[in-house]
């Protein structure tokens, strides 16, 4: 058995990013769209996020954003999605996740609609999420250095 993995693509193609909005039945926000076509999941430089929680600032680390086709499993958008991201669809999507494996989620419809939320893993969904940033250009912005 080969252990050779193909490298994950730097960017995608049109055709891909419109394959994953059919596949996951939602368009994508444009900057989040913008970042899979030229980045394609790169963890930003600052990874620090600061955000309100029940009324308090907390904060968490950025591990990783997910990248389309990436090299291992635990990194890939298609894989983490289809297997850990059921419970969220088809309201949100699974982008990446913090260092507790908590998840960094897009919101794909409804009224939370581009907003970047926090997913806490270890509570029911309905409490479970808070919003980090209005959109996925704000989210990127906002990070620090830490």
């Amino acid at each position: 058995m080969s252990t050779d993995h193909k490298p994950t693509p730097p960017s995608l193609s049109p055709d891909t990013l419109d394959l994953l909005e059919r596949v996951f039945e939602a368009r994508l926000p444009p900057a989040y769209r913008d970042w899979l076509a030229t980045r394609n999941g790169q963890t930003p430089e600052n990874r620090l996020i600061q955000f309100m929680e029940n009324g308090r600032e907390t904060g968490t680390t950025l591990h990783a954003l997910y990248a389309v086709n990436a090299q291992h499993s635990y990194d890939d958008l298609w894989h983490y999605n289809a297997h850990f991201g059921q419970e969220l669809r088809p309201w949100y999507l699974s982008i990446g996740r913090d260092d507790g494996g908590n998840q960094i989620v897009i919101a794909l419809k409804g009224p939370n609609h581009g907003k970047i939320l926090f997913r806490d893993h270890e509570v029911p969904l309905d409490v479970g999420l808070h919003v980090i940033a209005p959109n996925f250009d704000a989210f990127i912005a906002e990070l620090k250095t830490g």
